[in-house]
Order: structure tokens, then sequence, then C-alpha cells
């Protein structure tokens, strides 16, 4: 009996740095992908045209993998197109659309510090319905998450807290997009494949913005070398952080996972540090500090989680 519960405890341990490493890359692929946003921003690039283009290229890169590769993940059953639909749009969709005007109406650093207000929305949510409960651990963590945020912000060299009511608003409307994606999203991966999921998001997305304008009409605006940087956004700070972020959902609570990808600005300061000879302030360090407490506070509060069930699931990994 004491053998089989210390096995059971090591698989849950193993499935919990699991999760944790996956969201932890997927914030350091995030963390690069909001600078290199920017950068088109400046250079006249329209931040509705870029989700546009970001999704569209992201459902077209992801469905050739699948097809070649992993054909059986197309399948989803029809009673599911509504729910799926709607995970789509208002949470994979409406992150991204949200998260970039936020960036082009205040800057990264901002945008970044509003979307990770997510965990506090997470963590009343799972209180109202009763599948959270506030204790020192938690709550101190998300204290720590959200007062390193602004820390960070108010440190970023040449940036600083720039909040406008278009900004704020957008900002704000990203954190309950990716709280409602954490929590929605979890829900269904006891049924289907994180890339299954994924695919469908993006393709939702890339036929509500054939409302705005035909994709290729999109495409006709910009040039060969932003093209370079769309192709980069759409499988580095979309497919492969989406599809590590949603996969350590299978091993964390929405809580545990989102406020683990509050390391996003803290992994992108230390490698503009390390790799650009970027200047780290005192606030950004004090900031950093707190953020990772925090997630180290999450980590060990409570027992790990397990990985859903996956019975009548269709294939994962």
């Amino acid at each position: 009996m004491e053998a089989k519960k210390f096995f059971n405890n090591h698989g849950q341990l193993q499935g919990q740095w699991k999760g944790f490493l996956c969201v932890a890359g997927a914030a350091l692929m995030w963390g690069l992908a909001g600078n290199v946003a920017k950068f088109l921003f400046n250079h006249q690039v329209n931040p509705v045209d870029l989700a546009q283009v970001r999704l569209f290229l992201s459902f077209l890169f992801l469905a050739a993998y699948l097809a070649f590769l992993r054909r059986p993940l197309f399948r989803v059953a029809r009673a599911h197109y509504l729910p799926l639909t709607v995970l789509g749009i208002f949470g994979l969709t409406a992150v991204q659309i949200t998260y970039l005007l936020a960036i082009s109406r205040t800057n990264v650093a901002t945008a970044i510090f509003l979307q990770y207000l997510a965990p506090v929305l997470i963590m009343g949510y799972g209180l109202v319905v009763k599948i959270e409960k506030l204790t020192a651990a938690n709550g101190l963590a998300l204290a720590c998450s959200v007062l390193g945020g602004f820390l960070m912000v108010k440190g970023t060299p040449g940036g600083g807290l720039a909040v406008s009511p278009a900004g704020l608003a957008s900002g704000l409307a990203s954190a309950l997009a990716l709280a409602f994606y954490t929590i929605y999203g979890k829900r269904w991966l006891a049924v289907y494949s994180p890339w299954t999921i994924l695919l469908w998001g993006f393709g939702c997305g890339s036929i509500l913005f054939c409302l705005y304008r035909l994709p290729w009409l999109t495409f006709l605006r910009y040039g060969p070398e932003e093209w370079l940087f769309f192709i980069y956004v759409a499988i580095f700070s979309s497919i492969i952080p989406f599809g590590l972020y949603i996969k350590g959902l299978q091993y964390l609570s929405a809580v545990k996972a989102n406020l683990t990808s509050t390391l996003e600005p803290v992994l992108a300061g230390l490698l503009a540090y390390l790799l650009l000879a970027e200047r780290l302030t005192a606030w950004q360090v004090a900031g950093g500090g707190l953020i990772l407490g925090g997630v180290i506070l999450i980590q060990l509060a409570g027992a790990p989680k397990t990985a859903p069930k996956t019975a009548g699931r269709a294939e994962i990994s």
C-alpha cells in the first residue's frame, strides 16, 4: 500500500513538473514574440492585420502538420462543434486580438501586465464555483504576481506604465479572454488533444476574420520582409507556445498554469539582458523576484494535480 502511494505521488510530481516546463516554455516564447509584434507595429503593420495573418497562417501550418502526421486529430464530434467554436472565438481568437491591440495602444510591458491579471480572475471564478480555496499560499502567490508585474512595468527602461482608455480596455479584455480560454480549454482537454483544440480555434478565428477582410487581400498589403516576421509569429508565438500552454493544462490546475505563465516578462527581460546587453533596473529585478516567488509558491500550494481522465478521448499528445 505504501509503495503504491509512493508511486502515485511520484507520478503526480512528474506530471506537475511536465506541466510547469510546458507553461514556462510557452511564457518564454510569448515574451520574445511581444517585442516582435511591437517592431512590426512600429513599421506600420496594422494590429488587426497581424492578428488575421497570425491566425490564418497558424491554421494552415498546423493543419498541414496534422494532415501528414496526425490525421485522426481532425475528428470532432458534431455535438461539440458549437462549444469548440465558442472556445475558438471568445478564447483563442479574442486573446490574440486584444493582446495585440493592447500592445499597439500602450507598450509591450503594460500589455503583458494587464493580460496577466488573468490569474486573479481565474481564482475568483474558482472561489465562486468552489473548485479553489483561498489559502495563505495561493493568496500570497497571486499578490506577488500582480505586484511583481507592476514593478517590472514601472522599471522598464524607456517604457513604464502607459495606460490610455483604449489600451486599458484592450488589456483587461485580453485578461478576461485568457482566463476564459484557460478555464474552458482545460475542460475540453478531457475529450480532445491540445492540437485538435488549437486547430479548431485557429480555424474559427480565420473564418471570423473573413468578415473583416479576405485573407489574400490582407497578404497583398505587405512585402517579403514583413512575411518573414509573419511566419515567425505564426509558428513561434502561436502554434508552439499555445500548444505548450494547453498541454501544461493537462497537468496543472487553471490557477497554477496561468500564474506560471506570468514568467513571460521575467524570462524576456533576462534574455534581453544576457543576449542583447540590455540594462535591468532595480525595479525590474525586484518585480522579477516577486513573480518568481509567486510561481514557486503556487507550485507548492496544495497537492499536485493529476492529468484529467481521458476515457472516450481522441488521440492525445
